[in-house]
Parts: C-alpha cells; structure tokens; sequence
C-alpha cells in the first residue's frame, strides 16, 4: 500500500494543471483570433490631433470660438465615417487651455505632442502664444496649422507651419484700401490720420503693415499709438490728445476689452471720426457686440470672412447652421479659420501615405483646395507657399450696423452700402 501523497504536493499538481488549462484556452483564444483576422482588424484607429488655444484669459473671445468650431467639425466628420482612406480611422481631439499666457502654449504643446502623442496640432489663437507654441510644435517636428495672423509667424523659416488665413499686413493693406475707395466715392477726406494698436504679435505686425501702405496716401500721420495689451485702465488721454490734434480717422489692432474700452472713451468724448477702421479686430468678437450695442454700429474691420459669406453657399451653410443651432452664435473670423484648419487636416490625413507626423506634412504642403472642397474649407481656399503661407487667402471689409457684420469692401462682393463717414455721437439715436 503507498503512502498518501503529501498535501504540499496535491498543491502543486493543482496549480501546474490550472496553469496549464490557462495556457490551452489562451492558445485556443489565439487559434480563434487567427481563424477570424477581421474581427481584429475591424477597429477603426485613433487619430489624436490637438487644440491648443487660450480658453480662459484675454484671449479667450479668440480661443473659445476656435475649439468649439473644430470640435463640431471632427464630431462630423467621425459621424460621417471618419479618415477613409486610412479603414474609417477616428480623430481623437484634445483640447487645453494656455490661459491665454504664452510660455504656457509652449508648455502645453509639449504636453500634447509628448503626452496625447498627437499627429498635428491646430492653434495658438493669438500670435504671443502661436510664437511660442509653433517653435514647440517645430522642434518635434510636429505640424502645426494656425489661425493666426502676424507676419512674424511665416517668417522664421519653419518646415512644419501652416497658415490659413491672410496675413496681418494683408488685411491691413485692405483695411487702408478701402478707406481710399470711401473718400474716392463719398468725397470725405481725412484731416489727419492716427494708428493705435497693443504690443502683441499680431497688433505690431497688423500696424507696421498699415503704416508702410499710409506712407502711399498722402494723408498726415499724426500718431502711432502703442500701449501695452490689457495694461491701460484709462483711455481718455490719449483720445483726448488726438481729437485736439484734428486726427478724424483711425486705424486700430486691438484686443476686444481695449477695444471696448477706446469706442466708450469716443463716446464719452464725443469724438466723431470719419472713420474707425480695425484690422481683424475687436470688432468681429461677440463680446465687442455685447458690450457696446448700439454704439459698436458703423465701425469697420478688415477680416477674411463673416456669416453673409456662407449664407447662400449650401454646402457652406451646412457647417455654419450646424455652428449656430450648436453654440447659439454665428460663426465668426476666428472660427472659420479654425473650420477651415480642420478642413486642411482632413484632406491631407484622406491623401497621406501613413499616419506619421513627416507623412501628413507633405501632404499639407500639396494642399490645393478650393473654398467647398470639403465641407469644412469655408473660405477662399488652400494653398501654402514654401514659408507656409496660404496664397489663397483674402480680405474683405464689414461694417457693423444694427449688431450685424455686413461686407461693405470690396465691391463686388458687398451686401450693403458703407456707411461713410460714421455719423456724428449727437445724432445717433
């Protein structure tokens, strides 16, 4: 009779045939795996993009705009069946805030590059932020699509920038054009001429572009003002100082608060202008809208686009009713940019070879689309130059009347009427 075998050892003889049912129904999951690849294959991939734009902050009434518009936008373009050339691949969007300060757009580019792993990254909102944020981006070797608009961005020799929309100096080259085609039409001529902008990027890039195409006018310059953005409590002074000097007509590139603040300060002075004409300014922000009513009416701006562009344009519209019914506001510069960025992305993820970072670059620097090549290119177009630049990308000038942005420049594609010159504070309403 044998001796029973020791409980240590029925132990051990238990767990080496649990071990060993484990391994045989693992090699049989794997068996069943192999027989049926499509069941596997079948999950679409991921697509990380990044966002990175001031949410909270000064630049806000920029950045707000931009990730609502291109967080619709891949929420469509997902529903609809996502990249599919690359098996129906979905976008994974991550958003963060640089809290409108820029060493943090650098510092959250980063992150979404290191961290999230993102193939590309739209941003920065605001040109500060974009200086910082893009030379980030451009170390990785990361492509970064912007909506912003400073010179000083495409001018640095960077292989992974792109910019949708027309340059600062561009649409202030608009903003001038216009007030010369007023006076040739209306007759009403500037006594003399001031320019008043913020120390951002964008600001100095948009005056510089002014006063180079001033100096073809003839008229007199009598101030260029700078102050630094968001820093001046009281505007009166220097509006003071230039009505008393005789300047009636005003070219500006200010944030949306320092914006808000010279018009009351005009009112408060009742200091009639000719003219106050904005270079992709405060004026096309809700919040300038908001703030002033009825007396935001007849100020002017130099933008790339407004609501009426889209309005009868079907397939445009699609997009920007989607925006509205979405957001409860219409669609305005800063966020057609944005769609129009996401349109850009779209098209070169569909032609690119792979899903690598050097991949989709290449594929953005052959971009040639026309505004409705997709649904989401709601401008003029894309085409980038060698210093990334759009080449399609245009002005127009709008005119606020009744809260509403209406095309007055150019011509041939104006909805109303200018009102010029602007009317006089005591005979407003």
């Amino acid at each position: 009779m044998r001796d029973k075998q020791p409980t240590t050892d029925r132990t051990a003889v238990a767990t080496v045939n649990q071990t060993r049912r484990r391994l045989m129904a693992g090699a049989a999951g794997m068996s069943a795996a192999l027989a049926f690849p499509g069941v596997v294959r079948a999950q679409p991939k991921r697509i990380p993009i990044g966002v990175v734009v001031g949410l909270t902050g000064r630049a806000g009434p920029w950045g707000i705009p931009v990730n609502d518009a291109v967080r619709l936008a891949v929420e469509q373009i997902n529903a609809s069946g996502g990249i599919k050339s690359k098996g129906g691949a979905q976008i994974d969007l991550i958003s963060v805030d640089h809290q409108s300060n820029p060493q943090m757009a650098g510092t959250q580019t980063e992150r979404v590059i290191q961290v999230n792993n993102v193939l590309a990254v739209i941003g920065n909102a605001t040109s500060g932020a974009t200086m910082v944020g893009s030379a980030v981006a451009e170390k990785a070797r990361t492509p970064m699509i912007s909506t912003d608009l400073g010179d000083s961005l495409t001018n640095r020799g960077m292989e992974y920038f792109f910019r949708i929309g027309a340059k600062a100096s561009h649409l202030a080259g608009t903003a001038v054009d216009f007030a010369e085609e007023m006076i040739k039409l209306k007759g009403t001529s500037p006594r003399k001429v001031a320019t008043m902008a913020d120390d951002s990027t964008f600001s100095q890039d948009a005056i510089q572009g002014a006063l180079g195409r001033l100096k073809q006018t003839g008229w007199t310059l009598q101030e260029n003002v700078s102050f630094p953005a968001g820093r001046v409590s009281d505007f009166l002074p220097v509006l003071q100082r230039l009505k008393l000097s005789g300047v009636d007509l005003i070219f500006h590139a200010l944030f949306a608060p320092d914006g808000i603040q010279v018009m009351r300060g005009m009112k408060t002075l009742n200091y009639d202008l000719i003219a106050s004409v904005h270079i992709a300014g405060a004026p096309y922000t809700p919040e300038y809208v908001e703030n002033l009513k009825k007396d935001a009416d007849y100020v002017t701006d130099a933008v790339g686009f407004v609501p009426e562009l889209v309005a009868n344009n079907p397939l445009l519209a699609t997009y920007s009713d989607a925006y509205k019914a979405k957001y409860r506001r219409d669609l305005d510069d800063q966020a057609s940019l944005a769609v129009t960025c996401v349109g850009a992305l779209y098209d070169a993820l569909e032609r690119c070879s792979d899903l690598s970072r050097e991949s989709l670059t290449a594929a953005l620097r052959e971009t040639d689309l026309e505004a409705g090549g997709n649904p989401y290119v709601l401008r003029d177009g894309i085409k980038f130059d060698k210093a990334g630049d759009n080449v399609k990308a245009k002005g127009l000038v709008m005119q606020l009347r009744q809260g509403q942005q209406r095309i007055v420049y150019p011509a041939n594609i104006a909805t109303t009427e200018p009102v010029w010159p602007m009317p006089a504070w005591s005979k407003r309403a």
